[in-house]
């Protein structure tokens, strides 16, 4: 009886079903993918590496529970409680205003997704009332 034939999701060869396969090419996108990291950190090292910092994360957990563990503009836009993939956005970027970094009236919590949509435009685009100021020692 003759042998089954697939092909490889990875790389498209056509390889026996009964026998492993050794893809090379699912090395190759790992390998990729960490060049492409290593790239982008050295390339942005400075701004990058105040997102390392112990404040930066006892900073990005307050404002998270601050703001209830979802994203505010799926909240206020959509309607929708999402709590997935959470990000603590700068209203007014880190880029424009680096002195606003670990100001909790600049920063509020959204998805991933809404993070890349409202990108560095240094506003919101949509209707959100902060809460009344918190002390937060850092």
């Amino acid at each position: 009886m003759p042998t089954r034939k697939t092909i490889c999701s990875q790389c498209g060869k056509i390889v026996e079903e009964d026998k492993d396969h050794e893809c090379s090419r699912k090395d190759d996108k790992r390998l990729e993918y960490n060049r492409k990291k290593r790239e982008y950190y050295h390339k942005n090292k400075e701004t990058l590496k105040p997102l390392m910092t112990k404040r930066w994360k006892d900073f990005r957990a307050h404002i998270i529970k601050r703001d209830g563990t979802h994203c505010q503009r799926c909240f206020v836009k959509f309607g929708i409680i999402n709590s997935s993939q959470l990000q603590v956005h700068h209203i007014k970027s880190r880029i424009h205003y680096p002195e606003l970094m670990f100001d909790d009236q600049n920063v509020i919590t959204l998805c991933k997704t809404c993070n890349i949509q409202l990108g560095i435009n240094d506003e919101l685009d949509f209707e959100f009332e902060m809460k009344e100021k918190e002390d937060f020692m850092l």
